[in-house]
């Protein structure tokens, strides 16, 4: 089964941005008197920087065989490992409270996850070798825990007086909650099953207009932040982060789920310009 519908391009594009909010928002929750976590998590801003440049410069068709998106590829791994040992790192001092900053323990198991799919995937780009797809099963897992977070992050963010946006919120934080468990469920079904019975493929539907729905909310919400009509706590950075990581799942979900193609292919996995 070959459901690898992002070009490889787009995929390492895709990751190296992502990882590079990751390591802006580790700087930005850091206190000053972190002086080293902060001087090393805008090393790795700069280095996600410099790989981004280095892409730009290999041809977007170039396939995983290709000698210099291998030797590309053979770059990106210990940049990409690098950063997860150090956000691991500081995630073991954040479970002690020996480290001042301003993001849990669990926020940290979500962006780790996200890295270890990219390590995953590189284990295979790096030997020239074409990634074998995540079971619809393990996809769910990787991005229903990061639609979850996006939506408690998000009421986490805003301003006791945004009531109605806030309860909004709640509500997706409710529905991914039964997700997961579903997820779960279908992962024990599948100890006979085979994969891709009705109900599962109506479950990546379910999801899929669910997480659909959620951007759309999240976008107004973005909208009445640029307008300086949404009082809360985040930067747009923050808040736009969101699109690229939803566009991703919606790719790779519209492979199980075929009424999902159409917003699939209209979705960008570009980060917006966060001006």
């Amino acid at each position: 089964m070959n459901n690898n519908i992002i070009p490889l391009w787009d995929e390492h594009l895709f990751w190296l941005e992502i990882l590079q909010d990751h390591a802006y928002f580790v700087r930005d929750n850091l206190s000053p008197v972190e002086v080293e976590f902060v001087n090393t998590a805008q090393h790795y801003i700069n280095w996600f920087g410099e790989l981004i440049t280095m892409l730009e410069n290999i041809p977007r068709s170039s396939n995983a065989a290709e000698e210099s998106m291998i030797n590309f590829s053979q770059r990106v791994w210990p940049v990409a490992k690098g950063y997860y040992d150090f956000e691991g790192k500081l995630q073991t001092l954040r479970i002690d409270n020996k480290v001042n900053l301003d993001l849990s323990p669990t926020y940290l198991n979500g962006t780790l996850g996200e890295n270890q799919e990219y390590l995953r995937i590189l284990s295979y780009l790096v030997q020239g070798k074409e990634p074998v797809p995540l079971s619809l099963t393990d996809l769910m897992d990787l991005w229903l825990e990061d639609q979850l977070g996006h939506a408690a992050l998000f009421d986490d963010l805003l301003d006791p007086i945004e009531v109605i946006a806030s309860r909004q919120t709640e509500a997706y934080m409710s529905r991914f909650q039964i997700f997961i468990v579903q997820n779960r469920h279908m992962k024990g079904y599948l100890r006979f099953k085979e994969p891709g019975f009705a109900r599962q493929r109506e479950f990546a539907e379910d999801v899929g207009r669910t997480t659909l729905e959620m951007c759309e909310f999240i976008y107004s919400m973005v909208i009445k932040y640029k307008e300086n009509k949404l009082l809360n706590k985040s930067t747009l950075r923050f808040l736009e982060h969101h699109f690229p990581e939803t566009c991703y799942f919606i790719k790779k979900l519209s492979y199980y789920s075929p009424s999902l193609q159409e917003a699939a292919s209209k979705c960008s996995l570009k980060r917006p310009s966060y001006l």
